[in-house]
């Protein structure tokens, strides 16, 4: 993946989840899942195949890997999908970048 690609993968993820986290809200017998295990259902809801889901975790993977030196959201989406730090930290850095 390219930084642009990684970054709008990782935006599509993080939309995903919110609205899992919403559905979860709502109905209680629905479990919350950590971005880990998002990462998982949302492609194999993309997807469906084994391979294909995989694949793409490799590529995210991959891309956290050579692109957290440079890029401060991605390097956070790491820290969050390694449980490094708690999901709503995302939150509190992008507040921090818009002042």
């Amino acid at each position: 993946l390219t930084l642009k690609a990684a970054r709008e993968f990782i935006d599509e993820l993080y939309a995903s989840k919110a609205r899992h986290d919403e559905r979860c809200a709502q109905d209680a017998k629905l479990l919350r899942e950590t971005v880990e295990q998002h990462l998982y259902s949302y492609l194999n809801t993309k997807y469906g195949l084994k391979q294909l889901i995989t694949r793409d975790v490799d590529a995210c993977l991959d891309a956290v890997r050579r692109f957290s030196a440079e890029d401060n959201d991605v390097a956070t989406f790491g820290a969050i999908l390694r449980n490094e730090v708690d999901e709503p930290f995302r939150l509190v850095q992008r507040q921090l970048k818009e002042t």
